[in-house]
């Protein structure tokens, strides 16, 4: 028996974040391409380019606040981990930026930082929500940390389409994270559509 469409597709991203799958099975590859913000290691960006979807993957050390590409480009968009680095302000910011390169309706599947998360409160203060661990392998970078309320304030750029908060220490698996990392993380997995 032949092997389906959507059956390679599901094996292609069987590895990639939940939130991957969740664009994959609502964007048509042949929509446009799809921009990922803060592309890490690549694993998502490359299984969706197996999976016949063109990608622009942003790298992490490009600022999400400055995407440098023109309006409307992108018919979907992308982050798994880069909106939960930075303060509220920078984040506040790097989601007005998606929403700005987003196509009018394109869908937006990104994390945000839970603060039922282990590591909220821990670290340097920089303001009420974010963090700076003081040691570790993340030691200096920002973290930023929401209640539902801040979630959805923060992503007023976007139309809301659905909130969760995941505990995602077995559902994005230990690729995300370092083995030394304490266990509890908490992300809002957030699915919104650019007005």
């Amino acid at each position: 028996m032949a092997e389906s469409s959507a059956d390679r597709t599901a094996a292609i991203l069987i590895d990639a974040h939940p939130l991957a799958r969740r664009l994959a099975d609502t964007v048509p590859a042949d929509a446009g391409p799809i921009i990922v913000v803060g592309d890490g290691r690549g694993r998502n960006s490359r299984a969706l380019e197996q999976a016949g979807w063109r990608t622009v993957a942003i790298p992490d050390d490009r600022p999400y606040t400055q995407l440098g590409v023109p309006a409307r480009s992108f018919a979907a968009g992308l982050s798994t981990h880069a909106y939960l680095h930075g303060n509220t302000a920078k984040i506040r910011l790097g989601i007005a930026e998606l929403a700005r390169v987003l196509r009018a309706g394109a869908p937006a599947y990104l994390t945000l930082g839970s603060i039922r998360d282990v590591r909220y409160g821990f670290g340097d203060p920089l303001d009420e929500n974010t963090f700076a661990p003081g040691n570790g392998a993340e030691a200096g970078i920002p973290h930023a940390f929401f209640d539902r309320d801040g979630a959805i304030d923060v992503l007023r750029p976007l139309t809301l389409v659905s909130l969760e908060e995941v505990e995602v220490d077995d559902v994005v698996g230990k690729w995300a994270h370092l083995d030394e990392e304490p266990p509890g993380k908490v992300h809002w997995f957030v699915a919104a559509r650019r007005p």
